[in-house]
């Protein structure tokens, strides 16, 4: 597959994420919703770092922050959709998860990201 290709399609795969972050919040204007993609952000920056330096070690430092990340990122927003535990109804501060869910989300993409530091550095053909 062409190196413009699997950036295409990891484009899209992210835009669908974001797509369902925001359906998932269940506003239709959400200002904070740009704080809320924070980790996609970062992620993003990581992977297309990788993509100019050409390392596939930075390329799984950044699947690996992305998949954290965004892995977390939908547990809060599935929390918060469905409900759990009175995630949504059970406290007047239950709307705090969207201030400190992506900073979550953020630490835990930094797992991710270290655990990606273990491959071996070597030249990809991205």
């Amino acid at each position: 597959m062409a190196d413009f290709n699997k950036k295409r399609i990891f484009i899209l795969m992210l835009t669908i994420n974001i797509l369902i972050l925001y359906a998932l919040e269940g506003f239709l204007f959400n200002p904070f919703f740009i704080w809320i993609l924070l980790p996609i952000y970062i992620g993003y920056s990581i992977v297309h770092k990788a993509w100019e330096t050409k390392s596939k070690k930075k390329l799984l430092e950044g699947y690996g922050f992305l998949i954290m990340s965004i892995g977390f990122s939908y547990f809060y927003h599935f929390s918060w959709f469905f409900d759990w535990d009175g995630a949504k109804t059970g406290s007047s501060t239950a709307t705090l998860i969207f201030l400190w869910g992506p900073i979550w989300a953020v630490l835990f993409g930094y797992i991710g990201y270290f655990i990606g530091s273990f491959s071996e550095d070597q030249q990809h053909g991205l």
